[in-house]
């Protein structure tokens, strides 16, 4: 990758799993479509589970309990012509009330909730790689779906 290619940094960003009936919650971008897992970046001194506590509270307000690290994927990919680079930290999350309600209200005018079921979480969600091991653990493929393991989409 020549230098003017190469991205300036690295985003790290804390992203949660939430699994209802098989289904896993995607934020959707409004003005793009582009569909993700709830999170969002880390701030600098900031712990990772903290960040994801932060940015749900932020984006729906729902009350969480971040459980344990699930995955670390890293994505490589283009921006609106900007080269990206990320590190996504997943983690598993409950709702402190013990169950997600079915109808999930964005606090973010930017962004909107979505029950995702697996072919399309795999199809749809972003980063791909994320996408692909999303579907696979909510619909209970655990066995083939690491745990607390490594994926990148970077050759």
């Amino acid at each position: 990758m020549s230098d003017s290619r190469r991205p300036r940094r690295i985003e790290v960003i804390a992203r949660g799993l939430v699994v209802r009936e098989n289904r896993v919650l995607a934020c959707r971008n409004l003005e793009h479509g582009h569909l993700f897992l709830p999170g969002g970046h880390v701030e600098p001194g900031e712990p990772a589970s903290a960040a994801l506590a932060r940015e749900c509270d932020e984006e729906c307000g729902e009350p969480i309990r971040v459980g344990p690290l699930l995955l670390v994927a890293e994505s490589l990919f283009e921006q609106q012509g900007r080269p990206r680079h990320e590190v996504n930290l997943v983690f598993h999350v409950e709702h402190a009330a013990g169950v997600w309600p079915e109808r999930v209200t964005s606090r973010e005018a930017h962004i909107g909730f979505a029950w995702l079921e697996p072919a399309m979480a795999q199809a749809e969600l972003l980063p791909r790689v994320i996408g692909a091991w999303a579907a696979d653990r909510c619909s209970g493929n655990r066995a083939q779906t690491p745990t607390a393991g490594w994926i990148s989409d970077a050759s």
